[in-house]
């Protein structure tokens, strides 16, 4: 078995056993290759991490009527997008409640100013969107990288190989396919590494750019969500009772 892998012959025995330029080119490869499927696995375990946590703090927010018991909560989720949402809403609704008491103590005239109040949230929201989709494609370009550029550079060294084969040609003089075929067999190695590195990063690439638009439409719906009862709140009672 082990004289099956590493003969002449063999995949591994042509690696050994080639150029430096493709045992470098096959190097690349491998990093490349090895770059991209620890990325998947980062964002896996982001992706999963951050539905689970939303998924908890979301029922909090559902069953919880305490705004400010939320927020507490709300540092126990750090992957949450949704908590970190509700916080940095918290805080402003917070910030310009008081703001708007402070100024008058006319109900009426602090009742006017509700909708000043609901685009500044919207603001926030959006701005704390921003930043959370940033944080979750953080990473995706290097997997968009290797998809495109590992087949080029893998092709770049079948190329090589052919071209070392066809001098050999020329200067034995043999025009035999048996003397051929070693060298050429040789440069498609590199052409399949290439393919191996670029399709799991293509697939993975795709499927978290998926991932990621679904969860930024979720957080826009939640955002909505959130303006709307801080809104109510603010309209009834200027978080007075909560």
């Amino acid at each position: 078995m082990l004289t099956e892998w590493l003969g002449e012959s063999s995949i591994v025995g042509m690696v050994l056993s080639g150029s430096f330029i493709a045992k470098l080119v096959l190097l690349i490869l491998a990093l490349m290759s090895a770059l991209s499927w620890a990325v998947i696995i980062i964002k896996t375990l982001q992706h999963i991490n951050i539905r689970k946590d939303n998924q908890k703090f979301y029922q909090i927010y559902l069953n919880e009527s305490s705004l400010n018991q939320i927020k507490k909560v709300s540092a126990d989720f750090p992957y949450s997008a949704f908590a970190s949402m509700y916080s940095a809403t918290y805080q402003e609704a917070t910030r310009m409640s008081q703001r708007i008491q402070r100024s008058t103590p006319d109900i009426n005239e602090n009742t006017s100013m509700l909708p000043h109040f609901s685009q500044q949230l919207q603001r926030v929201i959006e701005q704390n969107i921003n930043e959370r989709y940033a944080f979750i494609e953080n990473r995706l370009n290097i997997l968009a990288t290797i998809s495109s550029a590992a087949p080029f550079i893998g092709l770049f060294g079948t190329v090589l190989g052919i071209i070392n084969s066809f001098q050999s040609i020329g200067t034995s003089g043999v025009t035999s396919l048996a003397s051929v075929a070693p060298g050429i067999s040789e440069a498609l190695v590199a052409t399949a590494a290439g393919l191996l590195a670029a399709i799991p990063a293509l697939m993975a690439y795709n499927y978290f750019r998926n991932q990621t638009r679904i969860l930024a439409n979720t957080m826009r719906n939640y955002g909505m969500e959130l303006t709307n009862r801080f809104e109510w709140i603010v309209h009834g009672q200027l978080l007075g009772s909560k």
